[in-house]
């Protein structure tokens, strides 16, 4: 379904509105900080996210915010400050705070220019983090200044984010030592001459499927309805325009060649699928409103719930930012919409990268909490995770 507007999606017939309810509500821990927020809701009644850059580190057991670091004190801590982390969040919605559980040394670099995270699921116990950017910057697919989201892969843990399978760090701190000159954040190989590293090459190449986001169904992918786990991806990390849909069976989650991708007749809305990532088609298009998405199952409802963003301006936080909530009886569309705030909160807030934790989802009042990133240009009042109360109004 391709769209120019968010505003053009046709109206939901079930769901009438979302409301707030109460004011903004941010981590109990304020030297916490980071972004992006991709979480799943495990086996054990946890909560595990990925964060990307989160200019927080532990120091002697307690996280320390990087913002007042000198540039010798963040050169030091390179590898702790910048490209992603592994946390927990603990606690309730309207009162959370975040548990440090693996400050991932490989995956380091600031912004486009490192890994950041963009999907994050708990299968059987076990946890898989979709992590794109991975080859360095990349110029956009549309215009000159959104962050690209490209160059994504798949990694797998068995002890709740403490180890992961495959162990990159080696191979990502020899790329980022030998072709990032980090003083002035430019690369000496060009883009179109890194698509692989030495013998390495990231599960999905290039923009297409370069942020996977995989689909919440319930606590430990309890409520999943086949035995595949789906993600969706945009085209960029933000202000794209195209959505595709991906899924593998739960046993073969790492394996990219098991992965099929949706083909969508627009007229019958009837899905196939390929193994051949370029001969998909986007099952949603937005032109430039389409940035890395979240999409939910909402079982008692039997319906998928989509949150995506953008900004008003590309990769620029601080003149604000809207945001888009669909829903869908089929991962695949058609699409409609829920809600659409073309100021999302405040334009000081520049909120970004909307997430749904079922945890925290009451699928009987349909009320739940957004955890959404905030404006990394105003570091003390915005960079860190932050919640605000919702409710998803019925149509009688």
């Amino acid at each position: 379904m391709k769209y120019y507007h968010p505003t053009q999606i046709p109206r939901s017939s079930y769901f009438r509105s979302l409301e707030w309810i109460g004011e903004r509500i941010v981590c109990a821990d304020v030297n916490v900080r980071g972004d992006t927020y991709p979480q799943t809701w495990s086996d054990d009644d946890e909560l595990y996210t990925g964060v990307g850059d989160p200019n927080c580190i532990l120091v002697d057991g307690k996280l320390q915010s990087t913002i007042d670091f000198s540039q010798e004190e963040k050169d030091k801590y390179w590898q702790k400050w910048t490209g992603l982390v592994v946390d927990k969040i603990s606690g309730a919605g309207n009162q959370f705070d975040i548990v440090r559980v693996n400050e991932m040394p490989g995956f380091l670099g600031g912004g486009g220019h490192g890994p950041k995270p963009c999907g994050m699921i708990s299968v059987d116990g076990n946890l898989y983090l979709a992590a794109q950017n991975l080859l360095g910057w990349k110029p956009p697919r549309h215009g000159q200044n959104s962050q690209h989201g490209s160059d994504a892969t798949i990694i797998k843990s068995t002890d709740k984010g403490m180890t992961w399978t495959p162990d990159l760090d080696e191979m990502l701190i020899a790329m980022e030592k030998e072709q990032h000159v980090r003083s002035t954040w430019t690369w000496t190989t060009p883009p179109e001459q890194r698509g692989t590293y030495k013998d390495w090459t990231p599960m999905f190449p290039g923009n297409l499927f370069g942020g996977p986001s995989f689909i919440q169904y319930g606590r430990n992918n309890e409520a999943a309805l086949d035995d595949y786990v789906y993600a969706v991806s945009g085209d960029h990390w933000d202000n794209g325009t195209e959505m595709r849909l991906g899924r593998v069976t739960k046993d073969r989650i790492l394996d990219a060649k098991s992965w099929e991708f949706a083909v969508v007749d627009d007229n019958t809305s009837e899905v196939s699928w390929t193994n051949d990532l370029y001969k998909s088609v986007p099952v949603l298009s937005i032109d430039r409103h389409l940035s890395l998405p979240e999409m939910v199952y909402l079982s008692s409802a039997k319906k998928y719930l989509l949150a995506t963003w953008a900004l008003h301006t590309d990769y620029h936080a601080n003149d604000g930012s809207e945001l888009t909530i669909l829903e869908s009886e089929n991962p695949w569309g058609p699409f409609s919409l829920v809600h659409y705030e073309w100021m999302w909160y405040k334009e000081e807030a520049g909120l970004y990268c909307p997430r749904i934790p079922l945890k925290w989802f009451d699928e009987q009042a349909m009320t739940g909490y957004m955890l959404a990133s905030g404006n990394w240009i105003t570091v003390t009042q915005y960079y860190l995770p932050q919640t605000m109360q919702f409710k998803l109004n019925m149509n009688t």
